[in-house]
């Protein structure tokens, strides 16, 4: 590959990182590489910072607004909790609600980071546990429309919360995994004194690191 309009700032020992590089090197040059061109990330002092600090400002809101969401109107919903407890476990509304939240996170989160690593079992792990989410949403609507168990309205108003909790807990897991993504390209790029990835056409950053 030509390296006309290549450009690469070294770290403040002025030596590049390119010797003989490892198995572990190559995974971590590549998983920067598909981080960066996932972001189309060009100047890392400026696009990077800029990013992490987005990301990370929008996660922090859904996680005080999920925080706030569940004090008011779960664990103070005024529903009895103790009606209708699920088919798995038996869990109560309660329950089934952290099981929603904790599921919905952990599943947003695995399948992010899957796919930047190309790793199988987090994204099986994710799979599963979307279904189980599924079926806890909604479950109170089957109870309140085909038993006598809950009335309709409150099998909706059970429904309803679980629909906005699991969204809001998935936008969350994303924002804040984007954001260790990009705060762990910026980390790369710095301990190999990368600065500018792109100037102009589109590089990898294994040529990067490679220039002498």
């Amino acid at each position: 590959m030509s390296q006309e309009g290549l450009v690469e700032t070294l770290g403040s020992s002025g030596d590049s990182h390119s010797g003989l590089r490892t198995p572990e090197d190559e995974r971590r040059a590549d998983l920067a590489t598909r981080i960066s061109r996932r972001f189309e990330i060009k100047n890392v002092q400026e696009d990077v910072f800029d990013l992490i600090n987005k990301k990370a400002y929008i996660g922090g809101i859904l996680l005080a607004g999920l925080v706030l969401f569940w004090w008011v109107l779960i664990t103070e919903g005024n529903d009895n909790i103790a009606l209708a407890p699920s088919f798995l476990f038996a869990l109560n509304f309660s329950n089934v609600a952290i099981t929603v939240g904790i599921f919905g996170l952990l599943s947003s989160a695995f399948k992010s980071l899957s796919r930047e690593k190309g790793q199988l079992l987090p994204s099986l792990a994710s799979g599963a546990m979307i279904i189980v989410c599924v079926f806890f949403i909604f479950e109170p609507l089957v109870y309140g429309f085909f038993t006598d168990t809950l009335t309709s309205s409150t099998g909706i108003w059970r429904t309803s919360r679980l629909v906005i909790l699991f969204a809001g807990v998935t936008f969350c897991s994303t924002f804040l995994v984007e954001a260790y993504l990009l705060f762990w390209l910026k980390t790369f790029c710095e301990a190999e004194g990368i600065n500018i990835i792109d100037n102009g056409e589109p590089v990898s950053i294994n040529d990067v690191v490679a220039v002498e």
